[in-house]
């Protein structure tokens, strides 16, 4: 069954030193624009040049920390969905209909995850994210946009490979969107499918 796998623990306290680390700047940045012009108001030099010193080299920090802790948690985390939304879709391919020439997906997020249906049918797909904890709302649209990413992959791919499709879309929030119209990939479900590694 699939799951998301790695240390998501790890990875969580990563990304929420990352968020604390970013805090920490805007912190710094308020202090600065506050601290510095009462300095020169008050004629404080000691405090100015506390200010000048302080600041940037605090910003600079606490930005190096933030970048470098979203980079490797944040982007492990990512990898790690990425590849649960993959074996998600592969174990429940025949739940897909991937056989019908006309299918609309219904994308419904829920409080851990998403459900997924297809041409209104009862069967749902889970997508399960609770090993996550609670969802903020970047990473709701993060996951949304994951598995309507591997949507257009998916879909685009079997097209390329020889199966017909008159057309193709999936639904989000009663936000509509086509992967494939007429037979041809959608423009922009096309550039999906390039940037998410499917033309190679």
């Amino acid at each position: 069954m699939a799951n998301l796998n790695g240390d998501i623990k790890k990875w969580k306290r990563g990304e929420t030193a990352g968020f604390a680390a970013t805090v920490f700047c805007g912190i710094v940045l308020v202090a600065f624009v506050i601290c510095y012009p009462l300095s020169l108001a008050q004629g404080l030099k000691i405090l100015q040049l506390a200010t000048l010193i302080a600041a940037p080299v605090l910003l600079v920090a606490g930005a190096g920390i933030a970048a470098f802790c979203n980079l490797r948690f944040g982007g492990a985390i990512d990898r790690a969905v990425r590849r649960y939304v993959v074996d998600v879709f592969v174990e429940n391919a025949v739940q897909m209909l991937p056989e019908r020439n006309s299918l609309t997906f219904y994308i419904t997020p829920t409080d851990g995850g998403a459900e997924l249906t297809v041409n209104g049918y009862k069967e749902k797909i889970i997508f399960d994210f609770s090993a996550l904890g609670k969802l903020s709302f970047m990473r709701k649209a993060s996951v949304l946009a994951e598995i309507e990413n591997r949507l257009c992959v998916t879909y685009i791919r079997l097209l390329k490979r020889g199966s017909k499709y008159s057309e193709v879309s999936y639904c989000v929030k009663e936000k509509s969107a086509f992967i494939i119209k007429d037979g041809q990939p959608d423009k922009k479900a096309y550039k999906t499918y390039v940037k998410n590694g499917g033309a190679g």
